[in-house]
């Protein structure tokens, strides 16, 4: 514990030197009467650059690249150093242009998306491990299918031993479609169990009125729905952090076009105007 706020110590201390170094560089350079937007924007172009080989580097994690966190770290870091250089660029207000409007709200969406996919980076990992057995998201669909056919021959079986049908009546009622896909998305991610205490108490409720062998029975199916509702948890996690990343990187790559075109049409006037 004590070495990691070392590293955040060194790490804000960096950052602190390199603001007070832009600062005093653009305040500098403006005593020469020189534009200082050339500087802050060729700078603020390299930094965004340097965040979207990010994506890169993680698409070719089988090469000797560095360590991903050291990346990640990295990622963050040049960030919100980005977000200094952007500040200064536009002078501390609002541009009026089409384009640089355009700019503007492109760049504010990326770094606010990727403030918000930082602050979901701590917090989403804490809270899958407090839940069930972590399970590749891709896998998930495959472990959920092999839950249901697990309760559907309990309740099969249940038939056969001629049991009754007050648990197959209560499967097809309460708990076909529970079984059936993911549940209870926006519970989950609001950390909500209310509708697992519910079902639980639908369960207990009717073993009152089963004999020993159905009570057993719908023990076993219990099992399988907290087994279920523990896997709905971690899709509904991990979802977010999917959706996060569909909405942050197309606006990246969205931001360096736009910065790109940018770069040129002002190269290309100043080139024309003298």
């Amino acid at each position: 514990m004590k070495q990691l706020l070392i590293q955040y110590r060194n790490r804000l201390s960096t950052f602190l030197v390199l603001v007070a170094l832009i600062l005093s560089g653009t305040w500098l350079y403006s005593l020469t009467l020189a534009k200082t937007a050339f500087a802050s924007g060729t700078l603020l172009l390299a930094c965004i650059l340097i965040l979207a080989a990010y994506q890169w580097r993680k698409k070719l994690s089988f090469l000797s690249l560095g360590n991903a966190t050291a990346w990640l770290q990295f990622h963050i870091f040049v960030g919100w150093l980005s977000c200094v250089l952007f500040l200064l660029h536009i002078g501390f207000h609002v541009p009026d242009g089409l384009l640089e409007f355009a700019l503007f709200l492109t760049y504010s969406f990326v770094f606010l998306s990727g403030v918000l996919g930082w602050i979901l980076s701590r917090i989403i990992p804490y809270r899958l491990l407090s839940r069930g057995e972590q399970v590749i998201y891709e896998r998930i669909p495959v472990h959920r299918r092999k839950i249901q056919e697990t309760v559907e021959k309990l309740v099969s079986d249940s038939l056969k031993s001629e049991e009754g049908t007050a648990v197959a009546d209560f499967y097809h009622k309460h708990l076909e479609d529970y079984f059936a896909g993911s549940r209870n998305q926006i519970r989950h991610i609001l950390h909500s169990r209310r509708h697992r205490h519910q079902l639980a108490q639908r369960v207990i409720d009717l073993q009152t009125f089963l004999n020993e062998r159905e009570q057993e029975t719908m023990r076993q199916i219990a099992d399988q729905i907290q087994l279920k509702d523990d896997l709905d948890y971690q899709q509904s996690l991990q979802s977010v952090l999917k959706f996060w990343l569909f909405v942050h990187v197309p606006l990246t790559y969205t931001l360096i076009l736009l910065a790109l075109f940018h770069t040129i049409t002002v190269c290309a006037f100043a080139s024309t105007s003298g």
